[in-house]
C-alpha cells in the first residue's frame, strides 16, 4: 500500500508534464522550474522529481548538473532517425495485422481513420490546426499495430510517436498535407481490409516517407521564422 501511495502522485505528475509539453506549455529548450510545477500541480517536489527523472530516462528532457532540467529539442538528424525506425516497425505491423485480421479490431482501425479524417478536413476548411489531429493520426497507426497482437510493437510505436510529437510541434506543415494524409489512411485501411500485404506496405512506406519530408520542411520553416525574429 505504501508503494502505491508514492507511485500515484509521481505517475500523475509524469502524465501532466507530458501533456504540458504536448500543449506547448513547456517548449523545447525551456528550463523546467519544478518549484512552479509543484504549485501548478498541487503536489510536493518529490513526485515531481521522480517524474522528471523518468522523462530524462525516456530522453524527452535532459538534466544539467547545477543548472536543472530542460525540455529536449529535436533536430533534423534525430527526426530522420525516428522516421526510419517508425517505417521499419510499421511495415512489420502491416504484415502482422493482416495475418491476425480481426473484424472487431478492423472496426477500431476504421473508426480511428474516420475520426482523423473528420478532424483533418475540419482544420483544413477553417484553418484551425490543432495538436489533437496529431493524436488521432497516431491512434490510427497504433490501432494497426494492436491488431497484430504484438504488445511490444505497439508500445514501441507509442514511444516513437511521443518523441516525434512531443519534441517537434509540427509548425510549418501546409494544411493540404492534413487532407493528403487522411486520403492515404483510407488507402492503407482498404488494403488491410482486402488482405493485400504488398500494396498496404507500399502505401504505408509512401505515407511515412511523405510525413518525414513534411515534418523536416516544417522544422526548417520554423527555424527560418525564428531567425527572422532574432536577427
Amino acid at each position: 500500500m505504501a508503494t502505491q501511495s508514492i507511485e500515484s502522485p509521481s505517475i500523475r505528475a509524469y502524465q501532466s508534464i507530458k501533456e504540458m509539453i504536448f500543449n506547448n506549455q513547456l517548449v523545447p529548450g525551456q528550463k523546467i522550474a519544478y518549484e512552479q510545477l509543484s504549485q501548478k500541480l498541487s503536489m510536493s517536489k518529490t513526485p515531481i522529481l521522480v517524474a522528471l527523472n523518468k522523462l530524462v530516462q525516456e530522453e524527452l528532457i535532459f538534466w544539467i548538473p547545477n543548472r536543472g532540467y530542460f525540455i529536449k529539442d529535436l533536430d533534423k538528424e534525430e527526426l530522420e532517425g525516428l522516421f526510419k525506425i517508425r517505417e521499419a516497425l510499421e511495415l512489420i505491423a502491416i504484415e502482422e495485422s493482416i495475418s491476425e485480421l480481426d473484424k472487431t479490431k478492423l472496426k477500431e482501425i476504421e473508426e480511428a481513420m474516420l475520426a482523423h479524417k473528420e478532424k483533418a478536413y475540419q482544420e483544413y476548411r477553417y484553418h484551425t490546426p490543432s495538436r489533437n489531429r496529431l493524436l488521432l493520426d497516431a491512434k490510427f497507426h497504433i490501432k494497426i499495430a494492436e491488431m497484430g497482437k504484438n504488445k511490444f510493437l505497439a508500445k514501441i510505436l507509442i514511444n516513437l510517436f511521443e518523441h516525434i510529437y512531443l519534441r517537434h510541434h509540427g509548425q510549418g506543415i501546409p494544411p493540404t498535407k492534413f487532407i493528403h494524409s487522411a486520403k492515404e489512411h483510407q488507402i492503407i485501411f482498404d488494403h488491410i481490409k482486402n488482405k493485400n500485404i504488398s500494396k498496404a506496405k507500399m502505401m504505408m512506406m509512401k505515407h511515412i516517407r511523405g510525413g518525414k519530408v513534411a515534418n523536416i520542411k516544417g522544422m526548417q520553416a520554423s527555424e527560418k521564422v525564428v531567425d527572422l525574429l532574432n536577427p
